[in-house]
């Protein structure tokens, strides 16, 4: 991995409806510690957030190499669950799962993970109405804004942005050590 890699992140965001808090903090939060981050979505037009929103992405996902960041962010909402079983997304999660990276989900994105079956025998947590589904791919859910298990970390929704932004930092740190 080189010097840039290390400080660089990749932050999913769904086309159409992402929760725009959780976009905006983690982004914000992670920007103002030094890191590099960059947005992608499924193609490079406008995403729009839940509350109004506009991001233009920096590159489509399918352009993404794990190799050329330290962690994956996906950021949850409404839209988030029209990823879930999305086969583009999938095999890039589990490309990065595969080198080790870090991979973080917010709120209703931590479904995706559930569907690339990162979550089989590790604890989490999710926005509650989707607790059945987390739980029937093999998660343990536990009662917590934040829950990091073997570099997978999942967030409960809006409420645990600023918790969430910072267990990844924290995560990163303790990788490097």
């Amino acid at each position: 991995m080189n010097k840039y890699s290390q400080r660089s992140i990749a932050i999913f965001i769904p086309e159409k409806n992402f929760h725009d808090l959780e976009f905006t903090l983690t982004k914000d939060i992670l920007e103002k510690s030094g890191f590099r981050v960059f947005i992608t979505s499924e193609n490079k037009h406008l995403s729009y957030g839940q509350f109004g929103l506009r991001i233009k992405p920096d590159t489509y996902l399918f352009n993404l190499h794990p190799e050329n960041f330290v962690a994956l962010i996906l950021i949850g909402g409404t839209g988030s669950r029209n990823y879930w079983n999305n086969s583009l997304l999938l095999r890039v999660v589990k490309q990065f799962a595969n080198k080790k990276k870090i991979i973080a989900g917010i709120c209703s994105a931590v479904g995706i993970l559930a569907s690339a079956e990162l979550l089989k025998g590790k604890k989490a947590t999710c926005f509650v109405d989707d607790r059945e589904t987390i739980i029937s791919s093999g998660a343990e859910i536990v009662e917590l804004p934040v829950v990091i298990d073997n570099g997978i970390i999942t967030a409960s929704g809006p409420e645990a942005t600023e918790s969430f932004a910072k267990s990844i930092i924290q995560l990163i740190d303790k990788m490097k050590r």
